[in-house]
């Protein structure tokens, strides 16, 4: 059987400042948002376009985006693409796909990050199902 691959990695900056949470028995969660930019030309003509991207982590990891990142931020995000699919209250089928935060790096000058130096990487070198992290939530927790 073939192994399939499932890996993001984006540079961008926090469109928000991160959402965090408690859900479940204690397990910590936040949702945020980068937008990544990309600048091309067409004719000789110079063009931009922006494209934005929901995240969300769990854990430590949560805890510490949650701490030391903040909107405006650039943002190195390690991942892979998840789909959340739930009913809606008139009862049809909706998902949204999101990238599951495995890894961040915070970017950007030392000013913008303020007087800490966070230039090393923030890493779970664990597989999350080896956590003990993951239980059954509530998609309203998550969305």
């Amino acid at each position: 059987m073939a192994t399939d691959l499932n890996s993001v990695i984006l540079i961008g900056r926090l469109t928000r400042d991160p959402e965090y949470k408690i859900v479940g028995e204690g397990s910590s969660l936040v949702n945020f948002s980068i937008a990544n930019n990309r600048t091309y030309v067409v004719n000789g003509v110079k063009k931009e376009e922006t494209h934005y991207f929901e995240c969300v982590a769990w854990g430590k990891l949560a805890e510490i985006i949650k701490e030391y990142a903040s909107k405006g931020k650039q943002i190195l995000v390690e991942g892979r693409l998840v789909q959340e699919t739930w009913d809606t209250q008139d009862g049809k089928k909706a998902s949204k796909v999101k990238i599951r935060t495995e890894n961040v790096q915070l970017l950007g000058t030392r000013t913008e990050r303020g007087s800490e130096d966070l230039s090393t990487s923030v890493a779970i070198s664990k597989p999350l199902e080896s956590q003990n992290i993951l239980e059954e939530v509530d998609s309203e927790d998550i969305f």
